[in-house]
């Protein structure tokens, strides 16, 4: 019997500034992890006359955590920057800068890309769509190992999960 495990290998991060499923944005290169943590906001429900307490579900939150190493010139570590710093790309003047950019970022994570030579599996990738703010990014610079960077940020809406044989989905091919 087949498994349907995946490995982590196989995992590919993506940062967009739009919403939306059908499309992944750009590869943010040399991501080692992701974590989303997600939660309910537990209401307490005290009752006279009883032993016990009861709860009720409310409203989902969570946050989405990476980390992984610079990549000088990248387009998407520009786009990350741009949310907590003035961005000059231009070596010769510092007449053209963009200004620091509000707004959410999307982080898609790729669980599984579409394996076009699987065809017998049901459903060959899988993905998150997560909205995150642009809050808790670092950059980690080390004598004894690459520069790094660090983002812990707040879901900010609905967290979207896709499984789907389309790449029209969203979902890159292997």
């Amino acid at each position: 019997m087949a498994s349907n495990v995946v490995h982590g290998r196989e995992s590919i991060a993506y940062l967009s500034t739009s919403s939306g499923s059908t499309s992944f944005g750009t590869e943010i290169g040399y991501v080692e992890n992701i974590s989303i943590d997600v939660s309910r906001d537990v209401s307490e429900l005290p009752k006279l006359n009883s032993n016990s307490i009861e709860y009720i579900e409310g409203l989902i939150s969570g946050t989405v955590s990476a980390n992984g190493h610079f990549r000088v010139g990248d387009t998407t570590v520009h786009k990350i920057m741009n949310r907590f710093a003035i961005l000059e790309i231009d070596d010769t003047s510092s007449t053209s800068r963009d200004a620091i950019q509000d707004g959410d970022l999307y982080i898609h994570s790729i669980v599984k890309p579409i394996d076009t030579a699987a065809t017998s599996d049901e459903i060959n990738g899988a993905k998150y769509v997560i909205p995150v703010l642009s809050n808790g990014f670092s950059v980690n610079m080390d004598a004894g190992s690459p520069v790094g960077w660090t983002y812990s940020g707040t879901q900010n809406g609905d967290l979207l999960y896709v499984e789907s044989t389309s790449t029209g989905r969203g979902i890159p091919k292997k």
